[in-house]
Formats: structure tokens, sequence, C-alpha cells
């Protein structure tokens, strides 16, 4: 004999009664299934929406249906400028250059570190100024205003190439034209003089 325990119907207020143990009831059969054909019904989204309160826009003042609580605006059009971040898309170009010699000096330490070398923090304005913006493979000055892929844009050139060994130090780079730099490949210094 299973034990049963008394309840009240929330819609019509009936007594009736319910196992001890499992899902609490809430309403009575008469209630519950009318309740079921009422939600039958409302199954398709027009049905939902039309249910909602109205609410107005906060962009435009026009009411809508706020299908969830976290609604703000009634159109796409509405929210697009008043999202947090949706300022002018991109970024100032200080920012953007910022960001590649960031880059730039964090893969220089990668690759250092994967082959077991040691690297110390350098940029390429300082090497610049160190070298007088002298491209030291070719000696002709480099220019400051040219970026890669330009064969003349400033460029960091390992003395020693750090996949033969070298180290990314100060002592071990030097300022190199973006073309003197690719055309040396892997090659030392000292090879490039032979050949060239």
């Amino acid at each position: 004999m299973t034990d049963v325990k008394p309840f009240t119907c929330v819609d019509c207020g009936a007594a009736g009664e319910q196992q001890a143990r499992g899902r609490k009831r809430l309403r009575c059969q008469p209630c519950d299934k009318i309740r079921r054909t009422a939600l039958s019904k409302l199954r398709t989204y027009a049905d939902r929406k039309a249910r909602c309160p109205l609410t107005a826009c906060e962009a435009c003042g026009a009411e809508y249906r706020s299908v969830s609580r976290s609604q703000r605006w009634c159109s796409q059009s509405c929210a697009a400028p008043n999202k947090p971040g949706s300022g002018p898309r991109g970024r100032s170009p200080e920012s953007l250059e910022r960001q590649r010699l960031y880059w730039q000096a964090k893969n220089r330490r990668r690759r250092a570190a994967k082959r077991g070398g040691v690297s110390e923090p350098y940029t390429l304005g300082q090497i610049a100024e160190r070298d007088q913006w002298l491209c030291q493979l070719c000696r002709k000055p480099v220019p400051e205003g040219v970026r890669v892929p330009d064969v003349l844009a400033p460029t960091i050139d390992h003395i020693v190439p750090v996949s033969k060994g070298g180290v990314d130090t100060r002592a071990n780079v030097q300022l190199a034209h973006f073309g003197c730099n690719s055309s040396k490949g892997s090659r030392g210094s000292q090879q490039l003089a032979l050949i060239g």
C-alpha cells in the first residue's frame, strides 16, 4: 500500500490526495487538463509574443512586445548603436602599430625560447637608434616611415640566426632592410659576404 498525503489545487482550491513520494501535484485533474489545453494552443511564437507585455524602446521610444526580460530595444537597428563596444569600428593607427610591435617582439622571444636560447627585451626603434638608421648588411640608410613588405622597411636581423643557435639579445641583432634581411635568410653575415 502506498502512502498518500493531501494537497490543495492552486486553481480551484479543491482538496485531493497525492502520493507521498514523487513529484508534488499543484492542480487537480480537471484543472490540469484545462491548463494543458490552453498551453497547447500557445505553441507558436506569434501566440507567445501576443501574450508579452508592451514595453518602450530605449532608443526610439516606440512600443514593442518584449519577449525576454533582457530585451531593451525594438529592433536590431535601434540596438546596434546602443550596445556596449559599438563605437566606431576599427582601432586607431597608433593602437594597431603598438599591437603589431608587441606581436613581433613576442614571436621573437617565442622562437628563441623554442630553440633553447635566451632572449632580452628590445624594440626596433632602440636597435635602429643604436645602428644610426643604417642597414648593417648593405650600409645604406634605412627610411623610418616605411613598413614591411616594402624592401626598404626596417627590420631586425639576427647576426647568428636563431635557427643556427643564435640568441635573441641586443648583442646578436642589427638593423637591416627587409629586402637585405630576406635575401640573407638563415645564413650568417660572413656567409653572405662570401656569396655577395
